[in-house]
């Protein structure tokens, strides 16, 4: 799903920040701009883990960010422990299900499928996901959202909420804060080689 026409908008007249700025507190605000992930975790009643949405500029444009995001075929190059991820259906609505393999510790791997949802308000764009199946989680809804930040940069908000198939793994919530860094980084620096790539 590259060259989305939705990204035209873009590339035409000053690009101003929209509302995911307002979601990071005015206290953490120079650590968003000076490149560090800002984290906000949110309990959720009932569930053993958090609802986590991590936040981070980066040095790319909004278009290489969801491009990169939606290119499901190389994601496995630079996402850690992602071993495949395969579009496995079309739907007419627009959404994708898809099925993403990835390792995990003692099992080696598994493989679990989601719908992704794409969407666009103003100058902000939206990836969503909804958890179809998976062997390991009840639940594992989430979404990237970007938009302009400081000039040709990209404020991205990475969120999910993950519910367990068991709570004998609630242990690991501090793992899964990791590995949603770990991703987010991956994001974002595989952007950035892409956008200085492109220069």
């Amino acid at each position: 799903m590259k060259n989305l026409p939705i990204f035209c908008f873009l590339l035409m007249g000053a690009i101003v920040q929209a509302d995911i700025i307002k979601e990071v507190p005015k206290s953490q605000r120079d650590d968003l701009a000076g490149g560090q992930t800002v984290v906000k975790s949110k309990d959720i009643a009932g569930v053993p883990w958090p609802q986590l949405s991590l936040y981070r500029v980066v040095n790319a444009p909004p278009s290489i960010v969801i491009d990169l995001f939606t290119d499901y075929g190389s994601a496995p190059s630079f996402t850690p422990g992602l071993l495949s991820a395969q579009v496995i259906a079309t739907n007419p609505d627009g959404t994708k299900d898809v099925r993403y393999t990835v390792k995990v510790p003692i099992i080696q791997k598994t493989s679990y499928t989601v719908r992704n949802t794409y969407q666009q308000s103003g100058q902000t764009y939206t990836v969503s996901w909804k958890l179809l199946q998976s062997p390991l989680a009840k639940q594992s809804d989430g979404s990237l959202r970007i938009e302009p930040y400081d000039g040709d940069r990209t404020l991205m908000c990475y969120t999910n909420l993950c519910v367990p198939i068991t709570n004998l793994v609630s242990g690991l919530k501090n793992q899964a804060l990791i590995e949603a860094k770990n991703t987010v980084l991956a994001i974002a620096t595989e952007a950035e080689r892409r956008a200085n790539k492109a220069n």
